[in-house]
Formats: C-alpha cells, structure tokens, sequence
C-alpha cells in the first residue's frame, strides 16, 4: 500500500477543482474535549497530510457516518467497532494540539465560509486553472475538514473521513481506516473506504 495515500490525495486535488456543486451543512451538537487517543490520531494524520501542503484546517469534527458502507465493504473485514452511533451524534473542537507547530491556519466557522467565497471568486474570474501550479499540481487543496473517530475493539485500527473543501460548490474527501504501526496511525496499511467528490452534504 506504500504510496497509495499520496495517489489519493493527488486525486483528491484534481476531482476538487475539477467539478462544483451545491451543498448545505448540518446542525451542530454540543463540542467535547479530545481523550489522548483521539488526539493522537488526528495529530499524526495531519502530519502525515501536510506534506500535501494544505494551509487551512476547520476548527471542528463532524459526525462520522458509515452507513453508506457495505457490509462486506474490503476496507472494513476483521474489524469490529466500538459503538458507531455514538460518533454518529458528536464533535470535538480541534486546537494548536492537533498541529505539532505546524504553519496551519485553524479556522471557524465563518472564517470558512469567507475562504470558500474567495476561492470561488477567484475561479471565477481567473479560471480553474488559476488553482493549478506550473508542475501541475494543486497550489492548494482546500480548507481540510475532519470526522470524529470509530476505534475498533483492539484500538488498533481507527475509522474516519476527511474532506478537503474547495469552494462553496467543491469539495472532496474519503473514508479511510487507519492502523497503530509502533507508537503512531497510518493510513498507507489498508485501501480507502471511499473516494467522494462534489457531495451536497461533504460532512
């Protein structure tokens, strides 16, 4: 699996400025503080992507919803999960912890929405390519949202979504199963749940 999150992240750049549809976010619930384990887990995952250089990173989880998934889905065999529904209802705030001093900007709600209204001004009027460097590649893959977490019984495998948020009408993201490997979480073990892209409801 070695190199297959890049290729996903690359895709996820491209199917980002590729396509623009509506969306409509949801009700919040109440925020919770992090445990030590979930903390980790979102610390080395966005460690491990910041070598895509994203610079914005929402201050808040959203519900982690896996009913969409088959039972017999590949990414999920030999797992069993702690309880699903509870992570179905919550969120947590994510602060300076998650980022290890990394040069990330951590944003708010509103704060958001202002940096998906300029991104798609600035599509607007200087085209889709506008976003795309001189190698081609991305100059910025969006304003990267997190889902809360499903640990499995063992502990040794953690469930979550992430989504990179394009533009108002943009965005992509997966459903990736990450592993304890010595002291930290990879998601270079086990192939994605999903790939979405241009989702109305991205959360």
């Amino acid at each position: 699996m070695k190199g297959s999150l890049k290729l996903l992240l690359v895709g996820a750049g491209f199917a980002s400025l590729m396509s623009y549809r509506s969306f409509a976010g949801a009700p919040l619930p109440a925020k919770t503080l992090l445990t030590p384990e979930r903390l980790q887990v979102y610390s080395d995952f966005i460690e491990s992507f910041s070598r895509t250089n994203f610079r914005v990173l929402s201050n808040r989880t959203f519900p982690l919803d896996l009913s969409g998934l088959g039972k017999n889905a590949a990414c999920m065999q030999g797992l069993q999960l702690d309880d699903t529904q509870e992570w179905s209802q919550a969120i947590h705030s994510l602060g300076p912890e998650v980022l290890r001093g990394q040069s990330i900007q951590i944003v708010d709600e509103q704060e958001e929405t202002a940096i998906l209204k300029q991104r798609d001004l600035d599509v607007a009027t200087h085209g889709k390519d506008y976003m795309i460097d001189a190698s081609g590649m991305p100059r910025d893959l969006g304003v990267l949202a997190l889902s809360e977490i499903v640990f499995d019984k063992s502990h040794r495998f953690a469930v979550l979504k992430y989504v990179f948020l394009c533009g108002a009408h943009c965005n992509s993201g997966a459903i990736l199963v990450l592993e304890k490997v010595g002291s930290r979480w990879t998601g270079k073990t086990r192939r994605a749940c999903t790939f979405e892209m241009n989702r109305d409801n991205p959360r």
